[in-house]
C-alpha cells in the first residue's frame, strides 16, 4: 500500500465547504512532516497517516511541495493521507 499525501482545500470558516485537493510532492518526507506536527500529537504518528489543520507558517513551509499557490487569507487547509494499492 502506497501512502498518498494531499492538502484538502476548504472555504474559510466552520461552515466552509470542501473545494478540492492539492497534491503534495512525493519528495516531501514523512520525517519532515512529522517534525512539523510531533509536538501536537497525543500518540506518535511518524508515518503521518492522520489529518492535520495547517496554520499560515506551516502552509508557508509546505508551499514548495505544492504546485498551486496557497492563500491562507481565502482558504483553510488540511494535510491528509490515504492509501492506494501498489500494483
Amino acid at each position: 500500500m502506497k501512502i498518498v499525501r494531499v492538502i484538502e482545500v476548504w472555504d474559510k470558516g466552520m461552515d466552509g465547504g470542501f473545494i478540492g485537493h492539492l497534491p503534495l510532492a512525493d519528495t516531501v518526507s514523512p520525517q519532515f512532516l512529522y517534525d512539523l506536527f510531533k509536538h501536537e500529537q497525543d500518540k506518535p504518528d511518524p508515518d503521518m497517516k492522520l489529518s492535520y489543520m495547517l496554520d499560515a507558517p506551516r502552509v508557508a513551509l509546505l508551499q514548495p511541495y505544492v504546485a498551486e499557490q496557497m492563500d491562507v487569507a481565502q482558504f483553510d487547509y488540511i494535510l491528509t493521507a490515504f492509501g492506494v494499492p501498489d500494483y
